[in-house]
């Protein structure tokens, strides 16, 4: 037993120092950005980079306000982005949610068919409806709104938030509704007062992803907007001209747009793994 303990442990201690050193490099983009966004314009052009420097937030200051040269402040491209990730995630689950109970009833003889055709519209690649939706939403004037990126990434994402509240239900017990039967329940009140409960935790799962998925989209902005409705990822090009480009603010902006998801990631990390693997073994 000692010999297997001895062998194991040069293992699991090679394995350790493999991620270890995975996760540095990965994180080495995140560290070069961050440091970027604290130099001054002539510094962040420094190849190679200069890593002593004495920071300065300007390049903050300058990308939230708008300085010279930029259309608008990245305050207001933020706040597009979370009104048009806070309504698509809503209408998200607004629709997710009562088709995940439809799916998930025995009675529905064609529910597991139904169910792969609604997750294989997953892998549509969301660039071949950009053309029909912008014609579509210039016909009724709906170009450089909220309710035209809104409606389109709820859309997008609806399968994978369907598969997930749907197998969160499938776990649920029968004799609970049953039971909830018995003692007098009609459906609504099985579904708001016992059903919809037991399935917070898919939810919070689904709006989660629904709002990283939403937040961090650049195409559909692109093609969709103008400036009412500009979210942030489409405002990161205004740092690239003809004349070159400015890398401290770039950096800055950058990091003020992946900063919000990073900080929801590691928070409920692993609400979003027991959220996807909920219901994976029984």
């Amino acid at each position: 037993m000692k010999e297997r303990k001895m062998r194991i442990r040069p293992l699991t201690l090679l394995s350790k120092l493999i991620i270890w050193v995975w996760i540095s490099a990965s994180m080495l983009p995140i560290i070069f950005m961050v440091s970027t966004s604290l130099k001054d314009s002539d510094i962040a052009r420094q190849m190679p980079p200069q890593w002593i420097f004495k920071p300065k937030f300007q390049n903050y200051l300058d990308v939230l306000v708008g300085a010279d040269g930029h259309s608008q402040g990245f305050n207001r491209l933020l706040l597009n982005s979370f009104i048009v990730t806070f309504t698509s995630t809503i209408l998200c689950l607004l629709v997710a949610f009562p088709a995940a109970i439809a799916l998930s009833q025995p009675k529905f003889t064609r529910r597991k068919f139904l169910s792969s055709w609604i997750l294989s519209t997953y892998m549509f690649p969301p660039i071949v409806a950009i053309i029909p939706v912008f014609i579509f939403a210039g016909k009724i004037n709906a170009i450089d709104t909220y309710p035209v990126l809104a409606i389109p990434y709820a859309a997008f994402n609806l399968p994978v938030v369907i598969w997930i509240l749907r197998s969160s239900i499938e776990q649920i017990p029968k004799e609970i509704e049953e039971a909830a039967h018995v003692d007098g329940t009609n459906g609504w009140q099985y579904i708001s007062k016992i059903l919809f409960p037991l399935t917070v935790p898919a939810l919070a799962t689904g709006a989660i992803l629904s709002s990283i998925l939403t937040w961090n989209d650049f195409l559909f902005g692109l093609a969709l907007t103008r400036s009412s409705a500009k979210t942030a990822p489409v405002g990161i090009q205004e740092f690239t001209g003809m004349y070159g480009t400015d890398w401290g603010s770039l950096s800055a902006a950058s990091v003020t747009i992946v900063a919000p998801v990073l900080v929801i990631a590691i928070i409920v990390r692993k609400r979003i793994v027991s959220g996807l693997t909920f219901g994976a073994v029984k």
